[in-house]
């Protein structure tokens, strides 16, 4: 990828209810390093939002007993990097199932955070490495001045 800067920050976490959390933690001060305090504030509500889509993703729906055979690895990871306009913030999870957009009513309870994502990032995605599992990814950049 053309522009791409060779630093990236990755962080591994544990499928817990806190990781989420540790992610908003880890990017705030990587993108403070990098003096991206503009990006701060979004990317936390952005990494929030696709660790926690990971972890539920990661979360067997049956009982771990019944799930050992077919088990999704506990941990999550997430990494960021910068390009030269903006700065890419990557989360792996084990399943394979693509992520999935919807726009909620007002009155759900839930399925606002790639909606979310979706309004806050320049752009975003997902791929399926080799290796197993997916990737979803977001592009976070300077808004353009308005006139």
């Amino acid at each position: 990828m053309a522009g791409v800067t060779t630093t990236a920050h990755y962080l591994e976490l544990s499928v817990f209810p806190t990781s989420p959390y540790y992610a908003r933690v880890h990017v705030q001060r990587v993108l403070e390093e990098w003096r991206r305090g503009d990006l701060v504030e979004t990317a936390r509500l952005v990494v929030s939002e696709l660790v926690s889509n990971a972890i539920k993703a990661s979360t067997p729906a049956v009982p771990v007993a019944e799930a050992a055979a077919h088990a999704a690895p506990d941990h999550v990871w997430l990494d960021l990097y910068r390009t030269r306009e903006a700065v890419v913030l990557r989360v792996w999870d084990a399943c394979r199932t693509p992520p999935v957009l919807c726009v909620p009513e007002p009155d759900d309870e839930g399925g606002r955070g790639l909606y979310l994502v979706d309004l806050l990032a320049s752009s975003w995605g997902y791929h399926r490495p080799r290796s197993g599992g997916k990737i979803v990814w977001c592009t976070l950049a300077d808004l353009p001045p308005t006139d």
